[in-house]
């Protein structure tokens, strides 16, 4: 009889287990409570599960980027409306009815537009600056006492994961958007600069001119550290200074000059004004020459706005389509995990019958064997 009741306790236990296993499974639909009951099935839930940790986490940076994007993009589009007005108040300020209030009224037109430029330059998206370059924690444009505004970002976009180990750029810089070449030349050949232009090479590096002397220019690499090279500048002595450098003489190199749009913007205030860069008066005549020449700077500034569009609208439709992709993998992936990793609900059900028709079984049998007299059951 005691052989009988420690078999009967050894039934329970495995019955209780059962019972554990199949109430954690209708519970949380999960088949698998502990790795060790299949370990083979735990490895593939466990790296599929990794698989859509991975693509969670890719579809969420993607979308706070297409969101970046898309503020970029908005902002794009309303600077391109800003120069498309400011080329309209010149072509009125270059005309000769035009009077003296008048050209006040667009001067004061302007100046709104440099500020509203100033806004959309430094557009920021949860907390991040769209057109700041690789570091988008830092303002891009800052602006000084005397209104002058400077780019104080990098030339490099920042990389944004698209896929497992896979990365491409996101955006547009200040250098793209804000900033229009004036000037370039290739090996052997003089590139010609104004001391307010940046010297971009092939590589994007930096070349800037040494102060106060400026008698040279050195080499800055993409993080912004100064390094050994530097090239020889000459200066024509003119009021302000042109600024002249030999290129080196190696296949492949070209350097640019480029003007921040908003000093273009100064100098066209300037012209309206009548005075020059140092806030001395100028002739009429000269006036009008310098507003000339703005509206043809205007044009290449417009055409450079509008290549950056491009690239940022380029650039936009790849991180659309990632989204795309991750969505999809990451359904796949969740329904995989699923097929896997979920407990058969009508199965399990069919067990929990079975189950309970098991213990009313043994205990039955149990209650009976407690009613037998030894005797009886020595009989």
């Amino acid at each position: 009889m005691i052989s009988q009741t420690e078999q009967m306790s050894y039934r329970l236990s495995l019955l209780d287990t059962q019972y554990q296993k199949n109430s954690y499974q209708m519970s949380t639909k999960n088949l698998l409570q502990q790795g060790s009951d299949d370990s083979m099935l735990y490895s593939r839930i466990i790296s599929v599960d990794d698989k859509i940790r991975t693509y969670e986490g890719l579809k969420t940076q993607i979308e706070r980027t297409t969101i970046q994007n898309n503020a970029a993009d908005s902002s794009m589009s309303n600077i391109k409306k800003l120069f498309e007005s400011m080329k309209t108040e010149l072509i009125k300020a270059n005309t000769a009815t035009t009077s003296a209030s008048g050209i006040a009224a667009i001067a004061a037109n302007i100046t709104g537009l440099k500020e509203n430029l100033y806004q959309l330059a430094n557009t920021q998206v949860e907390g991040e600056y769209v057109f700041a370059g690789s570091d988008s924690s830092v303002q891009p444009f800052e602006k000084d006492v005397n209104g002058k505004v400077t780019y104080v970002g990098n030339n490099q976009l920042r990389k944004v994961a698209v896929e497992e180990g896979s990365y491409r750029d996101r955006g547009v810089t200040g250098f793209d958007m804000m900033m229009y070449p004036t000037a370039s030349a290739t090996k052997g050949q003089t590139l010609n600069f104004s001391q307010e232009d940046r010297i971009i090479d092939q590589d994007g590096n930096e070349w800037k001119l040494n102060s106060p002397t400026n008698d040279t220019l050195t080499k800055y690499d993409l993080q912004g550290n100064v390094t050994t090279d530097t090239l020889a500048v000459t200066n024509d002595g003119l009021t302000p200074p042109t600024y002249s450098a030999v290129i080196p003489n190696v296949d492949g190199t070209k350097f640019e000059a480029k003007t921040n749009i908003f000093n273009l913007m100064d100098s066209t205030l300037n012209a309206l004004n009548k005075v020059d860069s140092s806030g001395n008066p100028i002739s009429e005549d000269q006036a009008k020459a310098l507003i000339a020449k703005s509206q043809l700077e205007l044009d290449k500034a417009y055409d450079g706005v509008n290549i950056a569009h491009a690239q940022l609208g380029g650039r936009n439709e790849i991180f659309e389509t990632s989204l795309e992709r991750v969505s999809s993998k990451l359904t796949q992936y969740n329904i995989l995990s699923q097929q896997i990793g979920s407990a058969d609900l009508a199965k399990v059900a069919a067990e929990a019958k079975a189950l309970e028709l098991t213990y009313t079984a043994l205990y039955s049998t149990i209650s009976k064997t407690n009613t037998l007299s030894l005797v009886n059951f020595l009989n």
